[in-house]
């Protein structure tokens, strides 16, 4: 765990807390997902129930079960879908239950954004009036997604994107065999330790972008394109298509991104397969490429599981060509 980047300050900050004791009982870890808020709140809860001299030493009795995640006094909650007032039951059960090991009980709750009005309402005695012994941290995205009575109680530590530096640096260190893919990745990632690893883990994501661009490309021809583009968008997966959907989104708007990057002079990020964005920049408008990154952004606002996913997407495109070749351009 000690080898997962977070945010310095937020990190150092907390553990210089768990090593002078002076530990607050309600704390809220807000940051994009995939910053490091719950590796950073495991670390932090190692810290508090470290007996070593250097905090968390890694060696000591708790260290040790805090590795193996075989603390019991420390209980988890959340970390999938909707968190409900069951789950926050069972933890406020499990909280009022004294620590056996150490002099702290832990109660992490990851996603917390996911709780229902009932779960927040659950919580809300235990977060405003805790145990003695105990120490309650939430995880959450967005903040304003919490109960104004919550965000008033907890200790907010905010976890702020890294710098394209610190995560290029931290790549090497950890993937030295694929430093050719850092430069794009520490772009690409937006700042996110996370989403860069996984992304540096996940050989179907750079296949997957060589194709999605490839068909990207083939939109500035004629309307067959829209079929080869919806395929890239996974159309003919069905609810599979809609779980991956995000990658998809993803990908088309940071070509679209350094499509418009290119005729600004701003800096690129796909920056190994510029030729290919350079190629379609030259066939194409900046107002259309607003238009296209305006219309997919709406869709992808729209759409659910329920609705027919192939429809939105060939739809979507067909608009998306017409934007590039414009409607009169029809048969």
């Amino acid at each position: 765990m000690g080898n997962y980047l977070t945010t310095q300050k937020a990190f150092r900050s907390l553990i210089a807390s768990a090593r002078s004791g002076n530990v607050r009982q309600a704390y809220i870890f807000e940051g994009i997902k995939g910053i490091g808020k719950y590796t950073t709140a495991r670390i932090f809860a190692n810290a508090i129930h470290c007996t070593g001299e250097n905090k968390p030493c890694g060696v000591c009795p708790d260290c040790k079960k805090h590795i193996a995640n075989t603390h019991s006094d420390l209980f988890v909650v959340g970390g999938g879908g909707q968190i409900k007032v069951e789950d926050i039951r069972q933890m406020n059960e499990e909280l009022y239950i004294k620590p056996a090991l150490s002099s702290r009980k832990i109660c992490i709750v990851r996603n917390a954004d996911n709780m229902n009005n009932d779960a927040q309402n659950a919580l809300l005695k235990s977060f405003e009036e805790p145990p003695a012994y105990a120490v309650i941290i939430l995880l959450s995205e967005n903040i304003k997604n919490l109960l104004p009575t919550i965000r008033s109680r907890g200790n907010k530590v905010v976890f702020e994107p890294f710098s394209e530096k610190e995560i290029s640096e931290y790549l090497l260190r950890q993937y030295p065999l694929k430093k050719d893919a850092i430069p794009f990745v520490s772009l690409y990632s937006g700042g996110v330790i996370g989403r860069a690893t996984d992304i540096l883990e996940n050989e179907e994501f750079f296949e997957t972008r060589n194709k999605m661009f490839r068909a990207i490309a083939t939109l500035t021809g004629d309307r067959m394109s829209i079929f080869k583009l919806s395929e890239a968008f996974g159309a003919k997966g069905g609810k599979g298509a809609f779980e991956n959907c995000d990658l998809y989104f993803d990908l088309f708007a940071s070509f679209m991104r350094d499509v418009l990057a290119i005729k600004t002079g701003a800096r690129v990020i796909n920056q190994d397969m510029s030729a290919l964005i350079e190629g379609f920049c030259a066939k194409v408008t900046s107002s259309s490429v607003l238009s296209i990154i305006e219309r997919t952004a709406k869709v992808r606002s729209e759409l659910n599981v329920s609705m027919k996913y192939e429809l939105w997407i060939v739809n979507m495109l067909i608009n998306c060509w017409e934007d590039i070749n414009g409607k009169g351009s029809r048969s």
